[in-house]
């Protein structure tokens, strides 16, 4: 951290003989105050927490309502003197371009990862900050590497700023629906293929209802998320990096909880984003993708994410949300400050208690079982279990210069849902041969169109 600044009072006459008598004073505790002083009591200085600053936040990644009713009061709480301003780009003419265009750069950019190469990098706003972490002695050690290592991926290896929260998930399950049928809750340390076990004893059709034993926004938990941190293009080349053997055990691996005995599904049913729905009507027994707002009729509990056996431990992927100082601002100090400030475990531990994952790379069991602590729909629930895996690491960054391409993703869920698909013939190899032949052609497109 810095030193605190002093307040130094220049005299106006002061010869050698005079200055000598009063530092003599000084040291011996005696002596006439000082200008600046009153009854010989030193004025006090200002200290870093008392300095004042102007910083606007460009909330590309947080709600106005988050950021005023969470993270102001922290800040201001310790920075009284600091005046908070936001910019939104929902808002017209808070758009970033026309901020840079106005002269009118926040100090700081809230957002994930893809708020580097679109906000940070595309407008030039990036900065290396080690020297200012250096010169601070803040202790980035205390940070998660994956998401450092991220950060450094997308903005040329430059560190730009600070996760000040991480993501966090877990694997919730349907207390309910396991108390009817019998069967063994789910435990923390899972494989997918226990859970897949699991599933089978649950689904099942009784009553003329239909019950599942696992359902989930597919493409998200494996697929975006995926543990084994596999990219949907070649990070070298431009080309598809989708069928290999890793990706056709990640997909085979979905298809199985959808080819159970007794379940069907249409490309409507089985599309993952409808998929997501089941586990809140109260018929399946387990999901990972999360809303309990929703979980009405049931009890319901968590437990860790499930992990591969070749990657124990290894949790999902996930973007972290970063606070970037930009290079054009002028108090990067102040802005330092908050990200430090809120980066520090007294302040991680208040997030915590209302469900802000904190990015550390060894989390306190103090702030793991105060975790959502504040969020009632948490009372009681297996909160640890949210920190039991590692997050996996990023995909290898692409390099630069290789062709954008986008629709990898959707592409491979579209193949992924013709393999659900009841009556469907398509195997994991050809799906991913299919998407590879896709994709690839839609680079060559997209090449041809930038001629």
């Amino acid at each position: 951290m810095m030193k605190k600044s002093r307040v130094i009072h220049p005299r106006t006459v002061l010869v050698p003989a005079i200055l000598a008598l009063i530092l003599s004073a000084c040291s011996s505790g005696g002596g006439t105050p000082a200008a600046g002083e009153k009854d010989g009591k030193a004025a006090p200085s200002v200290t870093d927490d008392q300095k004042a600053a102007e910083l606007t936040f460009y909330l590309n990644s947080m709600t106005k309502k988050e950021f005023d009713e969470i993270y102001a009061p922290i800040i201001k709480a310790k920075y009284p003197n600091y005046v908070l301003k936001t910019a939104e780009p929902a808002v017209k003419g808070q758009e970033i371009q026309n901020l840079v265009a106005a002269g009118s750069v926040p100090d700081i950019v809230v957002g994930t990862k893809g708020t580097i190469s679109f906000v940070m990098e595309e407008y030039g706003l990036s900065e290396d900050i080690s020297e200012l972490i250096k010169t601070r002695k803040y202790d980035l050690t205390r940070i998660e590497p994956v998401f450092i290592d991220a950060m450094k991926g997308y903005a040329g290896g430059k560190v730009i700023g600070l996760p000040v929260n991480a993501p966090a998930n877990a694997l919730h399950y349907n207390k309910t629906l396991f108390d009817k049928f019998g069967v063994a809750y789910p435990k923390d340390g899972m494989t997918w293929d226990d859970v897949y076990e699991i599933a089978k004893k649950m689904t099942r059709f009784e009553d003329g209802v239909q019950y599942r034993g696992y359902s989930e926004r597919w493409h998200q938990i494996f697929m975006e998320f995926n543990q084994y941190s596999l990219p949907y293009l070649d990070p070298k080349e431009d080309k598809a990096a989708v069928n290999t053997d890793q990706w056709k055990k990640i997909v085979d691996g979905i298809v199985r909880f959808y080819k159970l005995p007794g379940l069907k599904f249409d490309s409507k049913t089985g599309y993952t984003e409808e998929d997501l729905k089941v586990f809140e009507t109260g018929v399946s027994a387990m999901t990972v993708f999360a809303r309990p707002d929703n979980y009405k009729t049931f009890e319901w509990d968590i437990v860790s994410v499930p992990t591969y056996k070749d990657k124990p431990n290894i949790g999902l992927a996930g973007s972290a949300r970063y606070f970037f100082i930009t290079n054009t601002s002028k108090e990067k100090e102040a802005a330092f400050n908050v990200m430090s400030h809120l980066t520090s475990d007294e302040v991680l531990l208040k997030l915590s208690k209302v469900g802000i994952a904190p990015p550390l790379a060894q989390m306190p069991e103090e702030m793991k079982k105060a975790f959502n602590q504040d969020n009632p729909l948490y009372q009681g629930k297996h909160v640890t279990s949210f920190f039991y895996n590692k997050p996996a690491p990023e995909p290898p960054i692409r390099a630069a210069g290789l062709t954008p391409f986008t629709k990898s993703q959707s592409i491979l869920i579209g193949e992924v849902l013709k393999m659900i698909v009841e009556g469907s013939e398509v195997d994991a190899n050809t799906a991913l041969r299919t998407a590879e032949e896709l994709i690839n052609k839609g680079i060559s497109e997209a090449k041809a169109a930038k001629k």
